[in-house]
């Protein structure tokens, strides 16, 4: 067996790479931990509807919790799950001073 068998082409460069298997690190991210992230950042806005705001900051918080059992996005999930406890505290009270404020209009007429 002589060692010209082993090549391709007289044009082979036969560097080491083209021997090796390629590797591909896929990195799947935590998608409950985004999806509360994401929420978060809409409930600071939506926290002037309260209709809307409550259920959205809800979500969020439930998806924030779940994200809290991966090890992947911990950060991201614990970010969305801080800011949509604060957002659905403020969206609570800004609930409530305007169900105090039609409450006192309705008595005063």
């Amino acid at each position: 067996m002589e060692a010209d068998e082993y090549l391709v082409d007289n044009d082979d460069t036969n560097d080491s790479t083209d021997m090796m298997p390629h590797v591909v690190t896929m990195w799947r991210s935590n998608p409950n931990a985004w999806t509360s992230f994401i929420l978060g950042i809409i409930s600071s806005l939506a926290w002037l509807i309260p209709i809307a705001s409550v259920p959205i900051t809800i979500v969020g918080t439930v998806f924030g919790a779940l994200s809290l059992k991966t090890k992947k996005d911990r950060g991201i999930g614990i970010a969305g799950l801080v800011i949509n406890i604060v957002f659905l505290v403020v969206s609570i009270v800004h609930s409530a001073i305007l169900i105090l404020m039609y409450l006192k209009k309705e008595k005063l007429n």
